[in-house]
């Protein structure tokens, strides 16, 4: 009984984690297309970084919308 009981939950927990992933890049998708060319390679970035992409040689400067400036 308890191994059945661990089996279901075990499918239930990975079912759940593939729907998850599957509504993640759909609004993935949906943004890439809906955004320019610039959008496009900032959700490139993030999406990378989210999956644990490193990044290699220098950091790229962060987007014009995302700068802080300290008031005056």
């Amino acid at each position: 009984m308890m191994l059945t009981a661990a089996l279901v939950t075990a499918a239930v927990l990975g079912v759940s984690k593939v729907v998850r992933d599957w509504l993640i890049l759909r609004q993935v998708r949906a943004a890439m297309d809906a955004g320019t060319s610039e959008d496009r390679v900032r959700i490139g970035m993030r999406l990378a970084e989210a999956l644990g992409g490193g990044q290699s040689g220098l950091a790229p400067e962060p987007p014009a919308a995302d700068v802080v400036t300290p008031p005056r």
